[in-house]
């Protein structure tokens, strides 16, 4: 036979590549039998009948009679009736020796039992289990490094080749057939497993247990055995890797351990165990279960025996348990905790037998998609758990519950999702059934049957109290029902205690709303109370609230006259200024509408408001007439008609009422038309009522406006505020996206220094202070902000300075306006009231300029000043003498003992100039006296001695921490951090000056050395010293302490000191001042002779210059930065979009902190915004939610960090929220429905739209007036407050915009050649959500033809940043659109991509490789590539966010402090930028070298450019422009 026709049945790659060989030998393959979906794609497209397994397979075969049918890689048994469909025979592919290995996983029983050599074989199939005779064998070595992996590679490798032969003995008649030595069989059960289930007992030789954990490693495969593993008490770690290593230990003995690596003795060596895992599948630190030397115990025969017999019944349901995991997935609750506390139990009251179809019901409702399962243990189940190898529970699939509470006794392995990588961690469900078994740990609530009798136990760590018991309630509910025969589809499904508190307690916000029904009202009120206070401030220009009021008035008088009276709209199209509010309340006072038309919309899309309202008149301005669409309104054009002056100036007579429209706002359309809602004065009266409840501190308040008109959260900002009398600041269009308008800041807001002086004792006479006195004469010239002298102790240390008052009061003398500081004042050593006469007098020499770091002292012997305070009790006595000190100061009289006991009270004199004295705490660096000094209210004074950076970084968090709890802001303290210093021309020659300074320093300092000598790696420790502070320094050699003392200073020099060049000082800097520190103290006296350290000081003052604090905005700067400074802004209102993007910009962020108030609303608000603006202000943040339809903002809540996302709070005044399913019928506490909101917010409706607004718009079941659908999908918490979790419909806020996507859909559909779209709000980029369109088209279509398209009809925020083509769209099972397969965009935009090109126009200034490398952050950022010279980078998908990202990323990797984010915007293309950033000074980024070195120039006498002197420069400009607004 040299032709045949054969069926090939398997799953495997195997299968393929050998079909592919029998193909290319001209045999034909009449079909293909598979499950694995690549091998049926292969097939069709070859045109090869493909069909599935299973138990009809003879059936559909029957027409396909064959000669021969090979099995290859399937591990199903193949029936009598399909074998017959073969007529010479069938023949299958195993991965074993026959007759030595039969039966299953043979590779992996061959490494386990030390086989040498393996092999695989064809052979005939027949009755038996692999008993057929042999046609095929081939050999294959077994190497010893070899695992299941290898092994079962080898063997596919094998029967791959050896495949050639098999056809050869199917076409010349089997010439080598032979039968089977039955007596050499051995066969492998599918329920067969080793012994314990892999558990290693390490009584075993160190290579058996390496052959078992060799064996059982399937490199991330399916490992349909077991893993190998260790027990380590209570927890089971998983091995990956093993490798053999000496040892003479007890067997079980842990001789080495770290984060990743075990190695443990056996019996003859030991084992380095790697790739540990958890059950859970996370990597395992075994240092978390295991201790170095510890013995670890193997299992009893006994117990190896069990685990063996339980897993051997467990291994017949690992397929089916297997399949029921895949199928499933664990019931979650919300509102869960990954904690576990304490157990509560309660009894239920309902009968076991309502138990499974009330929980079925129960589940159903809050089960999140279809195939829920929940746990079921019993005593059986617990018991197989004992060691953590089996699970205690089993999945039960809710819908299986209708059947009853079933009751299994065999669970699955625990190791079975680390075997299977597809099925992810096996979560334990959240709700349990335990048979008379107690509760199951990790499920929240178990519900345990015993008997007839229910009861529950509630994981109170894992859910709240409050919700199990509603979850208990409503199940107990639905179990009376079911149990009295109630159809639930058809009646109330809530408890009535829950269905009253969702529906009536969580909306009792009823509330009267007193005194004017309008708008105009409410602000002519507020004209009558401050008339001459200012309403507005726009640039250089503050209008007073009388003045706006008569501006309205002459536009309402004029208006009036035009025929505008109640009810009718106005377009009102003009630039933001007084202008445009001016004509608003005119509007409103003629008792007309506005309908804002922005002028930076498209004309098409002010065309369609105009035409679609109606509106007889148009208000606009000269610079803006020509670009309004044609229409028939009538125009007020404001700054040129007459009749304006001729109009009178007095409050015209109402005509409008509560019930009249305020103003009318165009959203977007999911139809492709934007649709008008239709709001009444009385709407916004209701909810001026509710912002009084939420906006605070209203008195002497100033609010910045950002937000256009269009939008209706205007309504706060410009109408609310001025009815309150808050003022407002209003930037123009241009300007009010603009967050900084350049200012230089690095970080936060610069870095302060100072001077300090520990001990040098060098001279006599007057020398021996020279370098203080004349070190602190010129700080006092070059900008350093303080002197700090310290305290002599009866030490090494501090010689000169027996007191720190005596110095200070010498420094206090030869400087003019340096702050003079103790560092440190050991105050137990001294009298409080001692404390404060001295520093009173260096205040009073100073005027104010003194300040207090207070020590509690640690050398025993300097307590002989005051015995009394000795160690432990000094630190006790430091923070008393705080406390007493600061009311000496403030004038208070303080109390303390004469020597018979009785109490006098002191008053100090002299009586200082501050108000309060500055004080520090000093700390070498316990944590707890940062949380104290945060907790007193007090600075911190620390250094780098013993304590690192970033150990630094964490004890100020725990500092701000603690100033937050006592109720301080965190941003007016400061944090002086001590270093080292010396400073020359380069890094070297800084090194050699202080080399041998430091190391006598550090000599005298025994700690110190015992610390860098325990780091030393040439150290060698003596024997039996476990840690630094053992080593005995005696015992040192000289070229042993030497070593110690080089290593030391250089691991100093280089990361604890400020040390080297300028350039290496200002990257110090930097450093610092991202983790908090804001004043660095450069200690200069530690032994470098004078004239050097004078000398030093000239570098040193380069770097205070370039590190010192911004100066304030220019004259012309409204960028957010400047306003909120220049008006001390205390309440603004944004999207969390621009929140983020202030934070993100240092200038604007140092702005936030004179903030009271931020409201952010328009989109979800992250909790990790909240705890980033919380670092940045101290004002409280208010999570602001609410459709356009029911008025602005119908909910809020005052935002903390605590969750992931913001809830959306509780009801404003007189609203109701209900969270209802799609039949309006209320949904329970925790469970998902469509936010309706009801009550007097809710406005008249679409104007024109009456199908629209009846389906939107529906009478309120539940209280008298209408409600109306969000299509916001929420879920209310126990507490009332309502989480945001999406939409229910195809419409997404984007950086606050409202969207309907289907909007943009259609009219890219409008586009000539695309034949269907689809847009989608993605966020691929965790933070950055972008628009994509997804189209089909009869050709490629062009991306820039499509975006200047859409740009025409819409507004830039609506065009998608990327545009995908797709050959079709994906399609769900009913043949919609699969939303969730479209795939992510491509990095590259949809367009030819040029190479990055030079403009030929010869002027740029950029060279190539300045703008690659500007290209290569816009690709960063955007996530595309190719990007030409050409390129907008707003039309790649840039946008306000992404342009603060991109403009942080090239001013620090291009090291260009002057560019500004306003840069961005104003050259938006990548040649235009790059030209600017040339300009700049910028060039391409050099790779990383040494730094150069440096020439220091002497520093001049103080001129224009120092510190103090432009400290007195802005603070003049700005009396200046104050003045000149107030002329």
């Amino acid at each position: 036979m040299t032709h045949f026709e054969t069926i090939i049945i398997g799953d495997e790659s195997l299968t393929q590549h050998c079909a592919d060989t029998l193909l290319a030998e001209g045999h034909t393959l009449s079909a293909l039998v598979t499950g694995n979906p690549d091998l049926v794609t292969w097939a069709q497209k070859r045109g090869i009948r493909v069909e599935a397994h299973g138990g009809d397979l003879a059936a559909r075969l029957q027409d396909a009679p064959v000669d021969w049918l090979l099995s290859i890689a399937n591990l199903k048994v193949l029936p009598p009736d399909v074998l017959a469909l073969a007529r010479e025979g069938a023949v299958n592919f195993h991965d074993g020796p026959l007759p030595r290995r039969a039966g299953l996983n043979a590779p992996v029983w061959a490494l386990i039992d030390g086989e040498a050599t393996h092999g695989i074989t064809w052979h005939l199939i027949d009755d038996g289990i692999d008993t057929g005779d042999i046609l095929v064998q081939k050999a294959i070595d077994v190497s010893p490094e070899d695992t299941a992996l290898t092994l079962n590679t080898k063997c596919y490798e094998a029967g791959l080749t050896s495949f050639p032969d098999l056809l050869t003995e199917l076409t010349t008649g089997l010439p080598s057939r032979r039968a089977q030595d039955t007596s050499q069989r051995t066969l492998h059960a599918l329920a067969d497993r080793p012994e314990a289930n892999g558990v290693l007992s390490f009584d075993d030789s160190a290579d058996t247990a390496l052959r078992i954990v060799r064996a059982l490693d399937h490199g991330g495969y399916w490992n349909p055995l077991c893993t190998a593993k260790v027990l380590a008490g209570d927890t089971v770690l998983h091995l990956g890797q093993a490798n053999k290593t000496e040892t003479s230990a007890v067997p079980g003995t842990v001789i080495e351990i770290d984060a990743e690596s075990l190695t443990v003795a056996f019996a003859d060596g030991a084992l380095k165990l790697t790739g540990l895992r958890t059950s859970d599948g996370k990597p395992a630190d075994p240092t978390r279960y295991i201790a170095l030397g510890q013995t670890l115990t193997s299992l009893s025969d006994r117990d190896r025996k069990a685990i063996t017999d339980t897993f051997r019944t467990i291994a017949k349901r690992d397929g089916y348990l297997r399949g029921i995991l895949a199928e499933t997935h664990p019931l979650a609750l919300p509102f869960l905790s990954t904690k576990t506390g304490d157990v509560k139990t309660t009894q239920i009251d309902a009968d076991s037998a309502q138990l499974a179809p009330a929980l079925t019901v129960l589940c159903k409702r809050l089960a999140r998609g279809a195939n829920a399962a929940i746990a079921l243990t019993n005593s059986d189940l617990q018991a197989s758990a004992r060691f953590g190898l089996a699970s205690a529970w089993v999945p039960v699939s809710v819908d299986a519950l209708d059947g009853g509470i079933p009751n299994p006794s065999v669970s699955f392995a625990t190791d079975l999702a680390l075997r299977d990588a597809s099925l992810g961690a096996i979560d334990t469900p959240a709700l349990a059934i335990s048979h008379a078994a107690g509760p199951l740990l990790g499920a929240a609530i178990t519900f345990e049957v015993s008997g007839d009798q229910v009861n529950a136990h509630v994981d109170t760590g894992r859910i709240a109290p409050d919700f199990a018991q509603i979850l208990i309630q409503r199940l107990e509910w639905i179990a009376q029902h079911i149990a009295e025969g109630h159809d639930l589809s058809t009646e109330q499904s809530l408890p009535e205690a829950e269905r009253n508190a969702i529906i009536e307690t969580f909306n009792a916000t009823t509330q009267t709303v007193d005194g004017p029904e309008t708008m105009h009202a409410a602000f002519e009120a507020q004209v009558d109370k401050t008339p001459d206070a200012i309403a507005v401030v726009h640039e250089d220009t503050e209008i007073t609230f009388a003045t706006l009021n008569e501006h309205a008035n002459r536009i309402a008088h004029t208006l009036r006259d035009m025929g505008i009276t109640a009810d009718t709209m106005v377009g009102l199209h003009c630039n933001r200024g007084p202008d445009l509010v001016a004509a608003a309340l005119g509007i409103l006072k003629a008792g007309g509408a506005y309908v804002p038309l922005d002028p930076d919309y498209p004309a098409d899309r002010i065309a369609h408001y105009l035409s679609d309202s109606g509106a007889p008149v148009v208000i606009t301005q000269t610079a803006l007439e020509d670009t309004l669409p044609s229409n028939k309104a009538d125009r007020l054009v404001m700054d040129r008609d007459r009749r304006l002056a001729a109009a009178p100036k007095t409050n015209p007579e109402p005509v409008a009422t509560g019930k009249d429209l305020a103003y009318v706002i165009y959203t977007s359309g999911s139809t492709g038309t934007p649709k008008g809602v239709m709001i009444e004065h009385r709407n916004v009266m209701n909810f001026y009522a509710g912002m009084d409840a939420v906006v605070p501190d209203r008195e002497d308040a100033t609010w910045l406006a950002v937000t256009s008109l269009s939008f209706d959260i205007s309504v706060l900002e410009l109408f609310y505020t001025m009815t309150r009398g808050i003022k407002v600041v209003l930037p123009s269009a241009s300007n009010r996206g603009i967050i900084s308008g350049g200012a230089s800041r690095k970080s936060s807001d610069g870095m302060e220094f100072s001077i300090y002086y520990w001990g040098n004792d060098d001279g006599v006479g007057r020398d021996k202070y020279r370098l203080l006195l004349e070190g602190a004469k010129f700080a006092d010239e070059n900008g350093f902000c303080a002197v700090w002298t310290p305290e002599r102790h009866f030490h090494a240390f501090g010689g000169p300075y027996p007191n720190p008052s005596v110095t200070g009061a010498a420094v206090a003398g030869v400087t003019k306006q340096i702050g003079v500081r103790a560092g440190s004042c050991v105050a137990p050593l001294h009298h409080p009231a001692r404390i404060a006469e001295e520093w009173s007098v260096i205040d009073n020499l100073t005027n104010g300029r003194a300040g207090l770091a207070i020590a509690s002292g640690w050398q025993p012997d300097d307590f002989v000043l005051r015995p009394e305070n000795t160690p432990p009790d000094n630190k006790p006595a430091m923070f008393e003498a705080i406390e007493q000190v600061r009311k000496l100061w403030r004038g208070e009289p303080v109390a303390f003992p004469r020597k018979d006991g009785k109490m006098h009270e002191v008053v100090t004199q002299p009586r200082p100039v501050s108000k309060e004295l500055p004080i520090w705490v000093t700390t070498a660096g316990n944590p707890e006296t940062w949380r104290e000094a945060g907790r007193n209210g007090a600075n911190v004074l620390t250094h780098l001695l013993g304590q690192s950076i970033e150990e630094v970084s964490e004890k100020i968090g725990i500092y701000r921490h603690a100033l937050r709890e006592a109720g301080h802001d965190p941003h007016r303290f400061t944090v002086t951090l001590m270093l080292h210093t010396c400073l020359a021309g380069t890094r070297d020659e800084a090194r050699e000056i202080a080399r041998e300074p430091m190391k006598d320093y550090l000599r005298s300092a025994a700690g110190l050395i015992k610390q860098y000598a325990w780091a030393f790696p040439a150290f060698k420790r003596p024997e039996g010293v476990k840690n630094a502070f053992e080593l005995n320094l005696g015992d040192l050699s000289e070229d042993d302490l030497e070593g110690i003392l080089d290593f030391a200073f250089e691991r100093y020099f280089n990361d604890s000191g400020l040390f080297g060049t300028i350039e290496d000082a200002l990257q110090r800097v930097e450093q610092l001042q991202a983790i908090g520190v804001s004043e660095i103290a450069c200690l200069i006296d530690y032994g470098i002779a004078t004239d050097q350290v004078l000398e030093g000081l000239k570098p040193l003052a380069d770097v205070v210059r370039q590190s010192a604090p911004s100066l304030d905005h220019h004259d012309d700067d409204y960028s957010i930065a400047a306003m909120l400074g220049r008006h001390n802004v205390t309440h603004m209102q944004c999207t969390p979009s621009m929140a983020r993007m202030i934070a993100m910009d240092d200038d604007a962020r140092a702005g936030l902190k004179g903030l009271k108030h931020i409201f952010l609303g328009g989109e979800a608000l992250p909790g990790a915004l909240v705890a980033d603006l919380g670092e940045a202000t101290t004002a409280t943040v208010t999570n602001m939610y609410g459709p356009t339809e029911t008025t602005i903002w119908s909910s809020t809540e005052v935002a903390t960090a605590d969750d992931s996302t913001v809830n959306i709070g509780t009801p404003i005044a007189n609203t109701q929220l209900y969270v209802l399913d799609p039949d309006l019928v209320p949904v329970g506490i925790g469970e998902e429905g469509e936010l309706w909101i009801g009550g007097q917010g809710v406005t008249r409706g679409y104007w024109n739209r009456a199908e629209l607004t009846a389906d939107r718009f529906r009478d309120n079941p539940f209280a008298p007036g209408r409600m109306y659908r969000t299509g916001d999908l929420v879920q209310r918490r126990p507490d009332g407050r309502l989480n945001f979790l999406g939409r229910v419909d195809h419409q997404v806020k984007l950086r606050g915009f409202r969207i309907e996507l289907g909007e943009i859909e259609s009219i890219l559909e409008e586009v000539e050649g695309i034949t269907q779209a689809v847009v989608l709000a993605r966020e691929d980029t965790p933070g950055d959500t972008r628009l994509v369109a997804y189209v089909t088209a009869t050709s490629e279509p062009d991306t820039k033809a499509l975006r200047t398209a859409l740009a025409d009809r819409l507004p830039d925020y609506m065009v998608p940043s990327h545009f995908v083509t797709l050959a079709s769209f994906p399609v769900t099972p009913n043949k919609k659109i699969d939303r969730n397969a479209l795939p992510a965009p491509q990095s590259a935009p949809m367009r030819a991509a040029p190479q990055i090109k030079t403009p030929s126009n010869g002027t740029s200034k950029a060279d190539e490789g300045l703008r690659r490398d500007i290209a290569d952050i816009w690709s960063e950022v955007l996530g595309v590539s190719d990007i030409a010279a050409e390129d907008n980078f707003f039309d790649l998908g840039g946008h306000s966010l992404l342009a603060v990202q991109t403009h942080r990323a090239i001013r620090d990797r291009l090291s260009l402090p002057k560019l500004s984010i306003t840069d961005i915007f104003q050259f938006p293309t990548l040649g235009a930028l790059a030209d600017r950033v040339a300009k700049l000074g910028g060039g391409p980024q050099q790779p990383t070298q040494p730094a150069a070195k440096a020439t220091v120039t002497p520093m001049p006498k103080p001129a224009a450019t120092d510190r103090a002197k432009a400290r007195s420069d802005a603070m003049a400009r700005r009396r200046a422009m104050r003045a000149r607004r107030q002329a």
